[in-house]
C-alpha cells in the first residue's frame, strides 16, 4: 500500500511539478503491483480548510482512486505506542496515525516529505518505508 501524508496528497492536488510527478510516480508503482494507494482520515485536517480550493483535493482523491482509512481506536492506540517508543509529542499525532495504518495493514510505503519524524516513527513499525517526493537538489540541501 502507498500512504499520502498531508504533502503528498497536496501535491497530487495543487502542488509543485516535481512532488507532482513523484507522487504519481509511486501511485503508478502501486497501480501496476495491483495495491491500493490510500491516506488517513486525519490528514484530511492538514489540508482541508473550508476554501474552494478544498475541491482540488477532493478531486485529487476522487481521481487518483484514494482510499481514506479512519482513525479508529485500533488506529489511534498503535500511534501512541509509535509516539511513545520514538519519544516524540502528540504535535507528530497525524504523522503517527499514517504509520500506525501502515503498521496494522503489514506493511506500506509512506510519501512524504517530512523524512526526520516520519522515519523515527516508523522505525518502531514493521514493514514501513518512508518515501521521499522531494525533488534530488533539495534532498542534498539538507
Amino acid at each position: 500500500m502507498l500512504l499520502l501524508d498531508s504533502e503528498a496528497l497536496s501535491a497530487v492536488a495543487t502542488g509543485p511539478a516535481q512532488r507532482r510527478d513523484r507522487v504519481r510516480a509511486l501511485m503508478a508503482e502501486m497501480r501496476a503491483r495491483d495495491l491500493p494507494v490510500a491516506t488517513v482520515a486525519a490528514v484530511l485536517a492538514e489540508v482541508i480548510r473550508g476554501r474552494a480550493a478544498d475541491a482540488a483535493i477532493f478531486s485529487g482523491l476522487r481521481r487518483e482512486r484514494v482510499e481514506v482509512h479512519p482513525v479508529d481506536s485500533r488506529t489511534g492506540v498503535r500511534a501512541g505506542q509509535l509516539l511513545g517508543a520514538a519519544r516524540k509529542g502528540s504535535e507528530l499525532a497525524v504523522d503517527a496515525f499514517v504509520v500506525a495504518v501502515g503498521d496494522l495493514a503489514g506493511g506500506a510505503v509512506v510519501a512524504t516529505v517530512d523524512l526526520e519524524d516520519l522515519t523515527a516513527l516508523a522505525s518502531h513499525a514493521n514493514d514501513v518505508v518512508i518515501a521521499s517526493i522531494q525533488a534530488e537538489s533539495t534532498r542534498r540541501r539538507r
